[in-house]
C-alpha cells in the first residue's frame, strides 16, 4: 500500500467496518445465546437484540450490498464520487436501524407501553433493560456519523499525485 492510495484505502475499510458493526454484533449476541452466558441475568436482553437484529435485516442487508458496491468505487478517482453515494446509502441506512434501535426506551419512557399477553414470544423488559439494549446502537451510531462526515469532507483527487497537464 503507498501512501497516495491509504486515504481511499482507510475510507473503504471504515465504511466496510462500522457498516458491518450492528451484524458483528448480532453474531456476538447469537453466540451468547447458543452457549447460555449469563442467562438468568441478562438473557432477556439477549433475545431482544437477537430479535431487533433479525427485523432490521430489512435495512442491514442493503446497507452490507451498498457498502460492498461501494469498496471498488472509492478506490478509482473517476468513480470515487459513486462510491460515495453508495457508502453513504449503506451508511444512513445502518444509522436508521440505530435510530429506530434508540427510539424505543425514549418512546416507551414517554407513552409507556399496554402490558402484554404472557404468552408472548419476546420478553418483556424493564426500562433499563431497554436503554441495556439501546446502548449499543448508540456507541454504534457514533462511527456512522464519523464516517459519513470523512467520507464527504475527503475529495477524489486528494488520494492521487498531481498529474502534469501541459
Amino acid at each position: 500500500m503507498t501512501n497516495s492510495t491509504a486515504p481511499a484505502t482507510r475510507l473503504t475499510l471504515g465504511v466496510t467496518v462500522v457498516v458491518l458493526l450492528p451484524l458483528l454484533w448480532w453474531c456476538l449476541s447469537l453466540a451468547a445465546a447458543a452457549l447460555g452466558l449469563w442467562w438468568e441475568t441478562i438473557g432477556n436482553v439477549v433475545v431482544t437484540w437477537n430479535i431487533d437484529t433479525a427485523v432490521g435485516l430489512i435495512l442491514l442487508i442493503p446497507a452490507a450490498m451498498f457498502a460492498g458496491n461501494s469498496v471498488a468505487h472509492l478506490q478509482s478517482p473517476t468513480t470515487f464520487r459513486r462510491g460515495r453515494r453508495y457508502a453513504t446509502a449503506g451508511l444512513s441506512l445502518t444509522a436508521l436501524f440505530c435510530l429506530l434501535e434508540l427510539s424505543n426506551p425514549i418512546l416507551n419512557t414517554i407513552d409507556p407501553p399496554a402490558p402484554r399477553d404472557p404468552t408472548s414470544w419476546s420478553p418483556e423488559l424493564t426500562a433499563g433493560e431497554e436503554w441495556v439494549v439501546a446502548a449499543p446502537y448508540a456507541v454504534f451510531l457514533i462511527p456512522v456519523i464519523l464516517t459519513v462526515l470523512s467520507l464527504w469532507r475527503h475529495r477524489p483527487d486528494d488520494s492521487l499525485p498531481p498529474v502534469y497537464h501541459p
